[in-house]
């Protein structure tokens, strides 16, 4: 789980194409904040579009993988695994078999897969009993991303953990590719990659924290194929939703901290007190994941409120560093008009 986005940090990209009309736009704010209001609208009802043939989508493909009979194999690693893979579940049977699908299909480096089941359903209790290979850990409630991130790490053996979210879906070769990031830098604590919304726009290509706590997705509405998305850099922090890290480095600093259970800003904490301790949190732009974002979400408006509890945690946990930070641009467009 990533902290809730706030204000973007993309380019303000002009809504005219001619000088005169920006011109127009800079001493008209009316009629700015009228269009900037109609993209906005626009990009939503698109956004919703898309979100629900991809949950359309993903619900026919487990209905047909449940009727057939079929099961589902985690290859298991000839040695030790490389990676351990910790998937937390709660419910959503349907993104989180299309997020196996696309786990297993990755070639590379061996791996583990440690699933944590929150509680879930009859449904994804069918779908678990399909599964061969994998590490199930059951628990009886719901008990909240943050502990059983930590409660799937204490199972795994891989020399790397990778906290992958259930709604997250990788492209080929993503967890290839960010090993050799992290084997082939310097003192790196965390490597992340680009995160693409259903829309097929960023979600994110690493993250910024600014002076008040609020954090924005760098490039979140922009193309993934341009822009910051283009190069490795050092960031802020790392969504939660692809995380990976040295299992060393996880149990030095003690995984996640349980002061943001259920959620949201335990991967922006995790990675300021590595920042701090002198440890590198960098975005590898050839990591690709494809991301429902709030898949699991227990009602609307969920997220939204935990995050905000939290920001509240996370300001005063490092309000000496953030007095470093720049304020949040608060005139800045919203993700969905960065087009």
């Amino acid at each position: 789980m990533g902290a809730e986005p706030g204000p973007t940090a993309s380019a303000q990209l002009s809504h005219t194409g001619s000088p005169a009309g920006a011109e127009r736009l800079r001493f008209s704010p009316w009629l700015r904040r009228f269009l900037h209001k109609r993209a906005t609208r626009a990009a939503r009802r698109r956004d919703a579009r898309d979100r629900m043939r991809l949950t359309a989508d993903a619900r026919a493909d487990l209905a047909r993988f449940l009727k057939s009979g079929q099961r589902l194999a985690c290859p298991r690693a000839n040695g030790a695994p490389e990676v351990s893979v910790i998937v937390v579940i709660w419910n959503q049977p349907h993104f989180l078999l299309r997020s196996l699908r696309a786990l297993v299909a990755q070639s590379g480096p061996r791996l583990q897969v440690v699933l944590v089941d929150n509680g879930s359903g009859a449904e994804t209790q069918a779908l678990l009993s399909r599964l061969d290979g994998f590490v199930i850990l059951r628990n009886s409630v719901n008990a909240g991303f943050v502990t059983a991130c930590n409660q799937g790490a204490r199972a795994a053996s891989g020399r790397a953990l990778l906290m992958l979210n259930s709604d997250a879906f990788l492209r080929p070769g993503a967890i290839a590719n960010a090993m050799a990031a992290l084997d082939g830098e310097m003192g790196v604590g965390v490597v992340g990659g680009r995160l693409i919304l259903p829309s097929g726009r960023l979600q994110e290509a690493g993250c910024i924290v600014w002076a008040d706590g609020i954090t924005t997705g760098r490039g979140r509405g922009l193309a993934p194929g341009g822009h910051e998305a283009l190069r490795r850099c050092d960031v802020d922090y790392c969504s939660g939703a692809f995380l990976l890290t040295p299992r060393d480095v996880w149990e030095r600093f003690g995984g996640f901290d349980e002061v943001f259970t259920p959620g949201y800003y335990e991967d922006a904490d995790y990675c300021m007190r590595l920042r701090q301790d002198g440890l590198r949190v960098i975005f590898e732009p050839s990591v690709a994941v494809d991301h429902f974002e709030n898949g699991s979400e227990v009602k609307p408006g969920h997220a939204l409120r935990i995050s905000e509890r939290n920001q509240v945690t996370f300001r005063d946990r490092h309000a000496a560093a953030l007095r470093t930070r720049r304020p949040a641009l608060a005139d800045a467009p919203a993700p969905e008009t960065a087009l």
